[in-house]
């Protein structure tokens, strides 16, 4: 399931959302949350005007079924490798690897912090509440809860 992934940027403290399995090409695919969480992305950057348009066509494929095959045919599969084209990523698989360390790979960001520096513009009122953006997936909303502390009294 999603989860929490604080890093520093600098002088600067940044917080993000993380995966736990890898989502993609060949990835681990094996949590509906975490393959939720990237479909519903790419269904939010299909209806995102900063999107290009030909990545949006290829978005709009994408539905939230909280399953990914993890082939070369699967829509999510395609979306992520054009997003990955598209921004020159250092590791063009269309995979969504977990980020680690220093949140770096090849000196540009993971994959998945990408993204979430993408939910933070779209939605910059709501970010890093997901659940307060509309349309977010029940485990993904579930994952969100859970990682808010509650303070009894």
């Amino acid at each position: 399931m999603i989860r929490p992934y604080v890093h520093w940027v600098g002088p600067i403290m940044h917080f993000q959302w993380n995966l736990e399995c890898s989502v993609g090409l060949g990835g681990q695919n094996h949590l509906n949350c975490d393959v939720s969480y990237i479909q519903w992305y790419y269904k939010l950057a299909a209806i995102n005007p900063k999107t290009p348009s030909d990545l949006r066509a290829i978005c709009s494929k994408v539905a939230i079924t909280g399953q990914c095959s993890g082939r070369a045919d699967d829509p999510l599969v395609q979306a992520i490798t054009a997003h990955q084209k598209a921004l020159s990523h250092p590791n063009i698989d269309g995979k969504i690897s977990v980020a680690k360390g220093d949140g770096k790979v090849g000196g540009k960001a993971y994959f998945i912090l990408r993204l979430g520096a993408r939910l933070s513009d779209m939605f910059p009122k709501a970010w890093p509440r997901l659940d307060q953006i509309p349309g977010c997936p029940l485990l993904v909303t579930q994952a969100v809860a859970a990682a808010v502390p509650i303070i009894s009294v």
